[in-house]
């Protein structure tokens, strides 16, 4: 039987988290509508929507789709994320990405990219319940307060909390990974093949990281980051 979220350290990191970014004077918004995600957007220097979560490309629903974003003192977007969940039952990760990439990304000569056949062989443990969580972006001037390193620990525990995923994952381009930001998002584990080319795209650097957690791990991690929020 798989074991459980534990309520009263989830209770404890999603208090510290939302205390840690009030701190820094930003608060947590959610919402499942994807259009009006794409205008909040457009009010900020993102370049849109990547094609994971383009309302032009896919149609999401209450309960496969989020997004989450931090407002400033003025009610202003500083922050963005979004997160989905995708029902791969016996298919792996490493079919599902080749589909779905081959539909979605152009190509540099106009044509859609077109993932490897031969995947790396981590990608074939991944099925059952996924979660993905991506677009993130933080405006330059909040970046110094590590706004991203509440958000997506935030979203990664209310995508558990809501979903109860088998796998969560997130692309990580290789400098980010360099500086170790999957680790403070609370990914365990990174793969640096996240992904293998037969036609690379062209909105995205075709050399991603990969950064991975399944349900065990996401439960010790969870019980790390409670004791960073003791109670009093």
């Amino acid at each position: 039987m798989r074991e459980t979220l534990n309520p009263k350290l989830l209770g404890r990191a999603l208090a510290g988290l939302e205390s840690d970014l009030k701190r820094e004077g930003v608060t947590v918004d959610f919402g499942d509508d994807f259009e009006f995600f794409e205008g909040l957007i457009n009010e900020t220097d993102k370049p849109g929507l990547t094609e994971h979560f383009r309302t032009s490309l896919n149609t999401y629903t209450p309960e496969t789709a989020f997004w989450i974003r931090g407002l400033g003192p003025e009610g202003e977007t500083v922050a963005v994320g979004a997160a989905r969940l995708d029902l791969l039952g016996d298919m792996t990760l490493d079919r599902y990405i080749r589909k779905y990439w081959s539909r979605c990304y152009p190509d540099a000569e106009g044509g859609r990219a077109m993932p490897a056949e031969s995947q790396p062989r981590f990608l074939r443990e991944v099925s059952g319940r996924v979660a993905y969580f991506g677009d993130l972006w933080v405006a330059r001037e909040w970046q110094r307060k590590n706004v991203h390193k509440a958000l997506s620990p935030l979203a990664m525990l209310y995508a558990a909390m809501w979903w109860k995923p088998d796998w969560l994952y997130c692309w990580v381009r290789p400098s980010a990974w360099s500086k170790r930001y999957p680790l403070a998002y609370g990914y365990s584990a990174v793969h640096p093949v996240g992904i293998r080319w037969e036609r690379p795209p062209a909105t995205v650097d075709h050399d991603l990281v990969m950064a991975l957690n399944k349900w065990p791990w996401l439960l010790d991690w969870l019980d790390h980051l409670a004791e960073r929020f003791p109670v009093r």
